[in-house]
């Protein structure tokens, strides 16, 4: 009696202290569905009138241009660059009519500086967003290509799986036409965009909660054997939005698209039958068995290769999922006046003791990414072997669109390379900065790369550390030449530590 009695007494308190929770919840549910309404109603009014009017320049034969980027996709694991595995047959084939770059460097070694470089056109030195903007989004970023496209009358939307290179991180979500977030694109989250497909804002609020974010992490299993973020979640969401926009007036407005897809990020766990395909099925086939350190001893390395063998056959899965959302693309949009870009933010490594990536290092395979242009009015392929770099991306878009780059953008189309105009060659970085302060204190840590003509310098900053390789006798970066050619390394370094000065200065001077 007396335990009945304490267990009425403590559901009494719990009820008193949830039910105006609950209750709130409830009047704040009706608020979200009313101001849902009313936002639904707008912006059909708006998609359906009025936006064509904002339209500056004639756009009848613009091109709609649809850049697609998976992450950690290295060049080095792709069987379009050479690599021994089948690891990309549709993109090999369907990349046979295309322009590709052999030597295409990302920005950076992991997701935010690689992400705000390709949306920007600048280096992490410019930018100057080289740290974890994921919890500490950038407040606004105006100098954008999205901003630049859609001043010029294009529609510019994204559908992004990783939180690290959304828009709303990169200070940048104003500059689209639509607003995602990263979170709705997984299996457990996108149920919330199932279940408010008609109610976004509900959706956006209630996926969004601290306890429902909590919940879901709670839920998330142990012994994951299938990949929660599948890029179809992205392909068949733009599919979806497409479809739609080709009801409205709007279908005649050219528009720009970016779809960043997680695989063949880790987990390297694609569904079957890909998983196993290269041999070692019962090894490293769940999330936690892949828990490993980013160092690693040279006794770990057959581990490591049996876990590249997982990373291969994500992306053989990965390289289907595209060829599937191509077909289907195919059918909804006029495909003869669309270019496609595949490209990457950054590699991922299975050598030199490092595994994944972000850290110091800056191998190939960690920054060597592919970058593919496809334009279906072209009759033959054409592979470009000049060293090239992510800041170039930018610009390539704008003349693909027909609009001039502005001055802000460090990078240069690479469309002359195409075409037989003059592109004078210059250094390639590529950088790792993310221990420096990002306000207004001078560069001082981190590792730099430069690229020139065959040759690849090394830098580390904090311990004036120098690597010096020629990846035409020696791809695999195993013999470091400083000593035996130290003319070309002090030219080299005397480069990097000039550009480094350079943006020191400007960031000491910069107000923002």
């Amino acid at each position: 009696w007396l335990l009945r009695k304490h267990n009425e007494k403590l559901l009494d308190g719990i009820d008193f202290r949830i039910t105006p929770l609950v209750w709130l919840f409830v009047f704040l549910s009706v608020v979200a569905v009313i101001i849902s309404m009313s936002v639904v109603l707008k912006s059909t009014d708006a998609l359906n009138s009025g936006t064509q009017e904002q339209i500056t320049t004639g756009n009848i034969n613009r091109p709609n241009i649809v850049l697609v980027s998976m992450d950690a996709l290295t060049a080095l694991d792709m069987q379009l660059y050479g690599y021994r595995r089948p690891t990309t047959p549709f993109i090999s084939e369907w990349s046979k009519d295309a322009l590709v770059f052999n030597k295409f460097y990302a920005a950076s070694n992991w997701t935010t500086p690689a992400a705000m470089s390709m949306m920007t056109g600048q280096r992490p030195w410019t930018h100057k967003v080289w740290y974890r903007a994921f919890f500490n989004p950038v407040s606004k970023y105006e100098k954008n290509l999205p901003s630049v496209l859609k001043n010029n009358g294009y529609g510019v939307y994204n559908f992004i799986q990783n939180p690290y290179a959304n828009p709303h991180t990169l200070g940048m979500e104003d500059s689209f036409d639509m607003k995602n977030r990263a979170y709705s694109f997984g299996v457990q989250a996108d149920m919330w965009y199932e279940l408010f497909e008609n109610m976004p804002v509900v959706g956006d609020w209630v996926s969004s909660l601290p306890l429902i974010n909590m919940l879901t992490a709670l839920s998330f299993p142990n012994n994951v054997t299938t990949t929660l973020t599948p890029p179809e979640l992205i392909y068949n969401r733009f599919l979806d939005y497409i479809s739609e926009r080709e009801q409205t007036e709007n279908n005649k407005q050219p528009f720009f698209a970016w779809l960043h897809v997680l695989s063949p990020h880790k987990w390297y766990l694609p569904p079957k039958p890909y998983m196993g395909l290269f041999g070692d099925a019962d090894r490293f086939n769940k999330n936690t068995d892949q828990l490993i350190d980013h160092e690693y001893p040279p006794e770990k390395q057959a581990d490591i290769d049996i876990l590249r063998k997982r990373y291969d056959e994500f992306i053989l899965y990965s390289d289907k999922q595209f060829e599937i959302f191509l077909q289907h693309l195919s059918e909804k949009i006029d495909m003869t006046n669309t270019i496609i870009i595949l490209s990457a933010d950054h590699g991922e490594s299975f050598s030199h003791g490092y595994f994944e990536h972000a850290g110091q290092h800056l191998y190939e395979p960690l920054v060597h990414i592919p970058l593919v242009i496809k334009m279906l009015d072209r009759k033959a392929g054409k592979r470009i072997d000049v060293p090239v770099e992510q800041i170039d991306l930018a610009p390539t878009i704008l003349e693909l669109a027909g609009i001039d780059a502005p001055g802000w953008m460090e990078g240069r189309s690479l469309l002359p390379l195409t075409d037989g105009r003059t592109f004078e060659q210059r250094p390639v970085f590529s950088m790792q900065l993310n221990k420096n302060p990002s306000f207004g204190q001078p560069i001082q840590k981190g590792t730099v790369a430069l690229w020139e003509a065959d040759y690849k310098l090394i830098y580390y900053l904090g311990k004036k550390e120098v690597l010096l390789f020629n990846l035409k006798d020696d791809p695999g970066e195993s013999t470091n030449l400083k000593d035996e050619k130290p003319d070309v390394t002090q030219r080299l370094l005397d480069v990097i530590k000039k550009n480094i000065s350079q943006a020191n200065k400007r960031i000491t001077q910069s107000q923002d």
